[in-house]
């Protein structure tokens, strides 16, 4: 065989998702309506395969061709990407699963009162737009490369964050996705729902940063905001047997959703420390809100503090961390991604 002298930059390689709008988690119902992601690297999925490496019973102490085994169906497929947030149908989609929106054109995505995500069998016909996605890593042509593509993806971890001193405050996610189906890592046709045929490209929305925000409260005090990164984390378990990997998508025990910030220690903020260390019960409203000033906002009602600390730097800071509480009533998170 030949060498070849082409190579390609990791940056010809794009990131591409789309609802299983049809039947969850089969391989290339994507021939339509997929998005663009604006991530900082493609990255690679771990494939997580099953290998029997260990030398069994026979002569000398090496491994034999007859000792090794391979699965690649068992397995969870996982993959980890980040970049930047936009108000658009492919980032709304990624927190819309792990929310378990109906629609995922929806403005506001929430974790609401009771949150709880219900299983579902990889085939069957979908009710929720946002059930399970297909991902696809695209590289420039196909000619010299292979696209990757998951079907059957769930969001088990998505964050949202922001800092002052990078990138101008812009608001930056990232998100891990798992999936229970057997991926397809050599697939070499152009698909119909790639940019060449009616894909979307993500939206530049520029002008969403942490200095469209009209305010800061932290346990309901006025604060000037460093940095936060606000997190769902909604593990998923995967059962059932099929020729294709797992069978059943269910979510675990617990949907949490934490916030943590830097925030100048000041005459407003100086109490933290002693509320931290003195609180008896959840903080009734107003625990984290970045308020909507027409670009972006998160609101988190009711929350317990699980650590406030000195951050030495040129100016002293305060790291606080907070964990969303359910009271019966609010949501224990809104996500407001209006742009208008």
């Amino acid at each position: 065989m030949a060498t070849v002298g082409h190579a390609f930059s990791p940056k010809e390689f794009q990131l591409w998702v789309a609802s299983d709008a049809t039947n969850s988690g089969t391989s290339g119902i994507h021939a339509s309506n997929m998005h663009q992601l604006d991530v900082d690297s493609v990255g690679f999925p771990s494939l997580n395969v099953t290998q029997a490496l260990d030398v069994r019973s026979g002569v000398g102490a090496t491994l034999k061709d007859e000792d090794f085994f391979q699965d690649n169906k068992l397995r969870v497929v996982e993959l980890s990407i980040s970049g930047t947030l936009h108000d658009d149908v492919g980032h709304r989609l990624l927190l819309a699963n792990i929310c378990g929106a109906a629609q995922a054109n929806d403005t506001n995505q929430t974790i609401a009162s009771g949150h709880k995500i219900g299983g579902f069998k990889y085939g069957a016909a979908v009710t929720n737009n946002a059930s399970s996605l297909t991902v696809v890593i695209r590289p420039s042509d196909h000619t010299n490369q292979r696209s990757l593509e998951m079907p059957g993806c769930v969001v088990t971890n998505f964050s949202i964050t922001a800092d002052t001193a990078t990138e101008g405050g812009r608001y930056k996610f990232s998100a891990t996705l798992q999936s229970g189906k057997t991926p397809d890592l050599n697939e070499s046709a152009v698909d119909s729902g790639e940019p060449t045929a009616g894909g979307t490209a993500y939206a530049n929305t520029t002008g969403t940063t942490l200095a469209s925000a009209s305010g800061i409260k932290v346990y309901g005090i006025d604060a000037i905001l460093n940095s936060f990164t606000t997190t769902i984390d909604y593990p998923a378990v995967f059962t059932g047997i099929s020729s294709t990997g797992y069978e059943v998508v269910s979510r675990g025990a617990e949907c949490a959703v934490t916030h943590e910030c830097q925030i100048k220690y000041d005459g407003e903020t100086k109490t933290l420390v002693s509320t931290f260390d003195g609180q008896s019960a959840a903080k009734a409203e107003e625990t984290f809100i970045i308020i909507n000033d027409g670009k972006f906002g998160i609101d988190t009602a009711n929350g317990v503090l699980t650590n406030v600390a000195y951050s030495e730097g040129d100016i002293m800071m305060l790291d606080c961390a907070i964990k969303a509480v359910d009271d019966g009533t609010d949501e224990l998170l809104i996500v407001d991604l209006s742009d208008s």
